[in-house]
């Protein structure tokens, strides 16, 4: 059940935004996913969530601190978070953090002897920053030493997981791949009746490379929904949007010709959320491979996607105007997108994994507990 952090056995620390998609997701107007398994694990154990605050700079006494460390790794440090809510933390059994940016200052804490849960540490493209900035340099040491002050390290896929072992000095098998799903029965087909006009990308993390989907794309119609800026050649048939409720995405996507998420070549995971979402709306994707590849061995070339590698305009040209020539192609690999997801890469997956770090008398029930 879903209970005030202050009352949880687990309890999620994300960085913003999460008590709105509750909401959303309550009134069956947005998804799931990105509460990264407290929903499937709320009839399991007392679960609950702690979020930054929306308070303007001036009344986070720690801001400078933040921003420092921001400008040198490119990162949030939410030590403003961490303290904050340190007192419920404690209360807690366990503590998931979801992103570098709340799960450093937390291992600062738990260095120092002043976080007393378990934490589990999910990094998402910490190793990919610091392998910038510097690895040896002394700030990616301290940095360092935060992660290791853990109890348990995740990854959303074995690439990623591979390189923040590597980053850390551990065994891969010390860092735990928890699989990231998508909602399947939120992100479903809505306007199968809709002509197929425009080619769809969506995202707006560092890891899209939309200058090489900009230079394949040619003249075909296409709609990147994203908050990068982009330069658009000219001539190009290029609309740019990026405000839209789920359910509008949802409608993009499901009225998509096909869609296309162009990645940089990164440890980080990139693209899993997009392109999951379009695959449950049956959408036939283009994916670029990567080293932090999330696909595992169940996302086949031609069968339920197609992929690409990382930087090749005239490989995604090709793959783009492959697509776009078999409308029938599209809708095999779309229905079969469809079908994998369900199977494969729903929230259930991402639970059960994250579970595994979680004590068993933490449960509902356990030696007494309600």
């Amino acid at each position: 059940m879903i209970v005030p952090a202050s009352s949880a056995d687990v309890v999620w620390v994300y960085r913003r935004g999460r008590r709105r998609l509750l909401a959303e997701w309550q009134r069956g107007e947005g998804s799931s996913e990105f509460f990264y398994g407290l929903i499937p694990l709320r009839d399991r154990y007392r679960v609950g969530f702690v979020e930054g605050s929306s308070a303007p700079w001036f009344r986070r006494p720690w801001y400078a601190v933040e921003r420092l460390f921001a400008r040198r790794l490119g990162i949030g440090f939410a030590l403003d978070l961490a303290l904050r809510h340190l007192r419920t933390l404690n209360r807690a059994r366990v503590v998931v953090s979801t992103v570098d940016t709340c799960g450093l200052p937390l291992g600062l804490l738990k260095r120092r002897g002043l976080l007393r849960p378990r934490l589990v540490y999910i990094s998402q493209g910490l190793s990919d920053r610091i392998h910038a900035y510097g690895p040896h340099r002394r700030l990616a040491q301290w940095c360092r030493g935060l992660v290791l002050a853990a109890d348990d390290h995740a990854a959303l896929s074995a690439g990623a997981a591979h390189g923040l072992a590597a980053w850390l000095g551990v065994p891969v098998d010390r860092v735990r791949v928890l699989p990231f799903g998508t909602d399947h029965d939120f992100w479903h087909d809505t306007r199968p009746d809709v002509a197929e006009t425009r080619i769809v990308s969506v995202g707006s993390d560092a890891g899209r490379d939309y200058p090489t989907l900009l230079a394949a794309i040619g003249t075909l119609p296409l709609h990147v929904v994203t908050r990068q800026p982009l330069v658009v050649p000219a001539g190009a048939d290029v609309r740019v949007t990026h405000e839209h409720t789920p359910g509008e995405l949802r409608d993009i996507y499901s009225a998509a010709r096909f869609v296309v998420t162009p990645l940089h070549d990164r440890d980080q995971p990139s693209g899993q959320s997009a392109a999951l979402q379009a695959m449950a709306c049956a959408r036939a994707v283009i994916l670029t491979r990567t080293r932090g590849w999330w696909g595992e061995d169940v996302l086949v070339d031609g069968d339920n996607c197609v992929l690409v590698r990382p930087g090749e305009a005239d490989a995604l040209r090709h793959a783009i105007r492959t697509l776009g020539d078999d409308p029938e192609r599209c809708r095999r690999i779309g229905t079969r997108a469809r079908a994998t997801v369900e199977r494969c890469f729903g929230e259930e997956r991402f639970a059960e994994s994250l579970a595994a770090l979680v004590p068993p008398a933490v449960a509902i029930g356990a030696h007494g507990r309600a």
